[in-house]
């Protein structure tokens, strides 16, 4: 598909994330160039030029510019409303996208979508960068040597406290998000829990609720339950679940944005523990760590992974802290422009990856409204 060793990259939804993460795998990679951006607003050529190179061109409409534009890959960028719609048209024109998370609404947009990508051959990837960390490679790794023994039992959180400053936006909108806080961080902690075990949710039993604010002062006047008619469109801003994985092992996950951060922004935490020992994982923007506690042992085992920054090895909060591995070929997008323009027929994570948690995210919300266990089936 690719010109001359070239693969030419279109973005729908240019935004900071775009910037931070999208744009740097593509200018790192010696093979690729934009050639077409598509948002919103106009731009001048200068403007477009100066941030995304000569060859990129400026649009205002999807289908003008998979219509008129040459391209290899597509990254979908935009509100989750706008994932389906977007994705779909990109591969019914046969080309390649990656699509930031959740991938859709529902479980049947992206089983759709994930069909799709797999019935015309094309790489559909599903942006969950938090995979690429590498300490969450190694925790992965050492859970299936045997670090822990057979695992029983995992806790996890995502939480950011960005909620309590300040509207969620969009993504406060079950009409634009489908899901609040579940579908924009839970959604990496879902996948992080399949990535790591290697296990499916079976089943989930779950209780979300939203923070409600006097309109002039901003003050929070109610926390009510999602499902309250007094919420009307606003979204999940707290959701905690249990959860049966297929090992049999039980999870207890829970994300928030309105869980208050102090100056680290956002935090994950997801701790493993088994027959025979324990492993914990955390990720804010002080640093990412890994320990570890076997058998007996009284004190933690540091585990030494290469491409992370400790905490204290530097006074600066940078995101880099948080998300390592950003500048190098191992990002996501990087790897989805070399899977293009090697001709592989997969990659990891993928729109069925992007699938299976938005069938947990769906399983979720419904067992929220009917305050009940609810089973998942694939």
């Amino acid at each position: 598909m690719t010109v001359n060793d070239i693969v030419r990259v279109g973005i729908i939804g240019p935004s900071w994330w775009v910037d931070y993460w999208h744009l740097p795998a593509i200018q790192n990679h010696p093979h690729a160039i934009i050639t077409a951006i598509c948002g919103q607003k106009e731009r001048d050529r200068e403007e477009i030029h100066a941030k995304y190179g000569e060859h990129a061109r400026n649009y205002t409409d999807v289908a003008t510019m998979l219509r008129e534009s040459p391209l290899d890959g597509v990254i979908v960028c935009t509100p989750n409303d706008l994932h389906y719609p977007n994705t779909m048209a990109v591969l019914e024109r046969g080309i390649h996208v990656t699509c930031e998370k959740p991938v859709a609404l529902n479980a049947e947009q992206a089983g759709i979508m994930a069909e799709a990508a797999e019935r015309r051959h094309l790489i559909g990837m599903c942006n969950f960068p938090y995979r690429d960390n590498p300490a969450v490679e190694e925790f992965r790794r050492l859970l299936a040597s045997g670090y822990v023994g057979r695992l029983l039992h995992l806790s996890g959180d995502y939480h950011g406290g960005f909620g309590l400053q300040r509207r969620p936006n969009w993504r406060g909108l079950r009409s634009r998000s489908g899901a609040g806080i579940l579908g924009d961080l839970g959604s990496h902690l879902i996948d992080l829990v399949r990535f790591i075990t290697g296990d499916e949710f079976v089943s989930v039993c779950a209780h979300s609720l939203t923070v409600t604010r006097d309109p002039q002062s901003g003050e929070v006047n109610a926390i009510t339950r999602t499902e309250d008619p007094l919420v009307g469109d606003r979204n999940d801003d707290s959701c905690a679940f249990l959860a049966e994985l297929s090992s049999g092992a039980q999870a207890v996950l829970h994300t928030s944005w309105v869980a208050y951060q102090g100056a680290e922004v956002q935090r994950q935490e997801i701790e493993a523990f088994g027959t025979e020992g324990r492993l914990h994982f955390i990720a804010d923007h002080t640093g990412t760590r890994l320990r570890g506690k076997q058998t007996s042992d009284r004190q933690w085992e540091t585990i030494t992974v290469a491409g992370i920054v400790l905490p204290g090895a530097t006074g600066d909060d940078n995101e880099d802290y948080f998300r390592p591995g950003r500048l190098s070929p191992n990002n996501t997008t990087y790897r989805w422009i070399q899977a293009i323009l090697t001709g592989k027929d997969s990659i990891s994570p993928d729109l069925v990856d992007g699938w299976r948690a938005q069938q947990v995210i769906d399983a979720v919300i419904l067992s929220s409204a009917e305050r009940s266990w609810t089973d998942l089936y694939a």
